[in-house]
C-alpha cells in the first residue's frame, strides 16, 4: 500500500433500504443499489458526496470450507448521480478475496489495484475525481466490511447454502503515488499518520 494511499471515498447504503446485501445461498451475493457516498478524503464537504456507487452482484468461491474468493459477476463499477442517469466514474473491478470473521465477513483485504480502467466524468467539479484523474495510472483498492450474518457465523451461511442479508461499508482508495498537486490534497492524512508512528515510538522508548 503506497504511504500516501488514504480512503478516497466511503460508502454505505442509503435510502429506504433497511440492508445492503443478500445472499441467495447458491453462491451469488447482490446489492440493493440504493448506496451512498458518505464521506471523501476524511470530511464531507467535496461534491462527490451524495452520489450512487453501483455495486456488480459477486459470486463466491470455495464453498464449502474455504479460502473464498469472489469474482464480480460483472465487471463494471460505477459512481453515479443520485438518479443514476450520470456517470462521474467508471472502472473495472476484478477478483478478490472474502474473509468471514464470525457474524462479518471482510473482502478485498490484499492491497491492490482492484479497480483499474478507470473513466472521470469531472462535471461536477469534484476535488476527489480531479485527484484520480491527474494520477499517473489510475487504480483504487476497494474494500467492503459486511455485517450480520446468521448467528451461526458467515462461514456457516457459505458452507450449509444458507441465505442471509444486511448491510455493510466500504471505501475505494487510491492506489497509486499521486502527483505534487494530489499530495497537498493528502497531505493533512499523512502528517497525522507520521505523528502517530511517532508517538508509538515516544511510548515504546
Amino acid at each position: 500500500m503506497p504511504a500516501l494511499a488514504v480512503p478516497t471515498c466511503e460508502f454505505s447504503p442509503g435510502g429506504d433500504n433497511a440492508g445492503g446485501w443478500t445472499y441467495d445461498g447458491n453462491g451469488t451475493i447482490a446489492f440493493h443499489q440504493t448506496i451512498t457516498i458518505n464521506r471523501v478524503l476524511g470530511g464531507g464537504t467535496d461534491a462527490l458526496v451524495g452520489a450512487s456507487v453501483y455495486l456488480p452482484d459477486l459470486s463466491v468461491g470455495g464453498i464449502p470450507g474455504g479460502p473464498y474468493t469472489l469474482t464480480p459477476l460483472t465487471s463494471t463499477i460505477s459512481i453515479r448521480n443520485q438518479s443514476g442517469t450520470v456517470t462521474y466514474l467508471s472502472g473495472i473491478l476484478g477478483s478478490g478475496d472474502l474473509v468471514p470473521i464470525g457474524t462479518t465477513a471482510l473482502t478485498y483485504t490484499d492491497f491492490q489495484m482492484d479497480i483499474t480502467n478507470i473513466t472521470i466524468n469531472n462535471i461536477i467539479g469534484s476535488d476527489v475525481l480531479a485527484a484520480i484523474a491527474n494520477m499517473n495510472e489510475p487504480g483504487l483498492d476497494f474494500d467492503l466490511t459486511f455485517h450480520g450474518a446468521p448467528s451461526s457465523g458467515f462461514k456457516w451461511m457459505l458452507d450449509n447454502y444458507e441465505p442471509g442479508n444486511d448491510g455493510f461499508s466500504g471505501s475505494m482508495t487510491v492506489e497509486d503515488i499521486p502527483e505534487p498537486a494530489t499530495i497537498c490534497l493528502f497531505g493533512f492524512g499523512a502528517l497525522s499518520l507520521i505523528r502517530r508512528k511517532n508517538n508509538k515510538k515516544t511510548q515504546i522508548a
